[in-house]
């Protein structure tokens, strides 16, 4: 049958009127005896009133800020066991005939209890006195490996709080670590506009990227030779001229979708839009009328456009009706990524650095000039075969530039 027992304030030493500073349980809460019920702090230290028995809590009787003696209420339990004797309670002390001591028993004895209080005082030094926080806590505190001192406590004399310990660890987590300096920087207004575009994009187009690798050796030759003839190509011109070619052949990936995502607008015309990197972030100027360009007209053209996109001096119209967009990367570094359509756009061609890599010829391995690529298409739109037959055909017309040249 259970009952209900009242804990009271044991005897805690020569001590009165201390501070609760914490209550570690609530009304409702099931205690086993030796759980740790509230917490205390004196002066010099900070104590943790274990419970004399099991039971759930019906009552409390104090909180944080009072202040308790010997004897008074803490909270009401209803238990079904018997307060178990404890030997090693505190007890109130009684005052005891003390034996005859000379007076070199006396001195040693005043030597020892000296030097007991000075170790007492080192370890009090060694538990760091200025952070103020329960046993629990600081055991807490030691298994995650966080320095107490590094803590703001908000609780009573800046006593930390188990909420204190609790933020700062979320802090840690979210941000890598709090003692960091950081630095809060505005986007610019290009990555704000293109940022909200790129999430509706990504969030709202079925993406599936196809990656392929190009073995461009002809390419390379042919660009060296016209290097010395100071004509200056780069591969980038060579695969725009070579992505209208198979354009022409793909007509479904030279489109768009209408604003009602139910019919395919298919582009008669062949402007490319160029993802150009500038200070203040990524813009997409349009080359135009891309197949009735020289491979040098495009060169120059595109020097021109990156120049004057850097110095933002583009102007709206200019970023406008591409029916197909390339991201190269091959100037910066990386083997591989995954571009972005550009909606209402239905495709997007990213272009990584060329390779050199060991293939085998049929007699040796020879060093290659490779090209990777990664081709991301709207799965609604287009499917896998087509998305792989593209990159079969765009592979064969850069493998092969004299069809690009004829």
């Amino acid at each position: 049958m259970s009952t209900t027992k009242n804990v009271n304030l044991p005897d805690i030493g020569d001590f009165d009127s201390v501070d609760v500073i914490e209550i570690l349980v609530k009304i409702g809460d099931l205690v086993k005896e030796n759980d740790s019920i509230i917490t205390l702090e004196t002066d010099k230290a900070t104590m943790e009133i274990p419970a004399p028995f099991s039971g759930k809590v019906t009552n409390l009787a104090i909180k944080v800020g009072d202040k308790v003696s010997h004897g008074d209420l803490i909270l009401t339990v209803e238990s079904d066991s018997e307060p178990a004797e404890r030997e090693s309670e505190p007890s109130v002390k009684t005052k005891e005939t003390e034996p005859e001591v000379s007076p070199e028993d006396s001195t040693l004895t005043k030597d020892k209890s000296d030097k007991s209080d000075r170790s007492k005082e080192e370890i009090s030094l060694n538990t760091e006195p200025s952070s103020h926080a329960s046993p629990s806590i600081r055991k807490l505190a030691r298994e995650l490996g966080v320095s107490l001192s590094k803590i703001s406590g908000s609780g009573q004399k800046g006593r930390i709080l188990a909420e204190d310990l609790k933020s700062y660890v979320k802090q840690i987590v979210t941000t890598g670590n709090v003692d960091d300096e950081v630095e809060i920087i505005p986007l610019s207004r290009i990555k704000k506009i293109s940022g909200k575009h790129l999430t509706q994009s990504w969030t709202t187009i079925p993406h599936v990227t196809q990656f392929d690798e190009v073995n461009i050796e002809q390419m390379e030759h042919f660009r060296q030779h016209q290097k010395e003839r100071n004509i200056k190509l780069s591969p980038l011109v060579f695969i725009m001229k070579a992505v209208v070619q198979v354009l022409k052949n793909h007509p479904n990936f030279n489109a768009s979708l209408d604003e009602n995502g139910e019919n395919l607008v298919i582009k008669k015309y062949f402007n490319l839009g160029i993802a150009v990197d500038t200070p203040n972030g990524l813009v997409v100027p349009v080359v135009r009328d891309v197949g009735k360009k020289s491979l040098i007209e495009l060169a120059q053209e595109l020097t021109e456009t990156s120049a004057r996109a850097r110095e933002g001096l583009l102007k709206s119209e200019e970023m406008k009706d591409a029916g197909f967009t390339i991201s190269s990367l091959g100037g910066i570094g990386g083997t591989q990524f995954t571009p972005i359509i550009n909606s209402p756009q239905v495709a997007i061609l990213g272009v990584s650095r060329i390779q050199i890599k060991a293939i085998w010829n049929g007699e040796t391995f020879e060093p290659t000039a490779i090209l990777p690529l990664a081709l991301s298409y709207d799965h609604r739109v287009i499917d896998g075969a087509e998305g792989a037959r593209f990159m079969a055909d765009l592979n064969q017309v850069l493998r092969n530039i004299t069809e690009m040249l004829l």
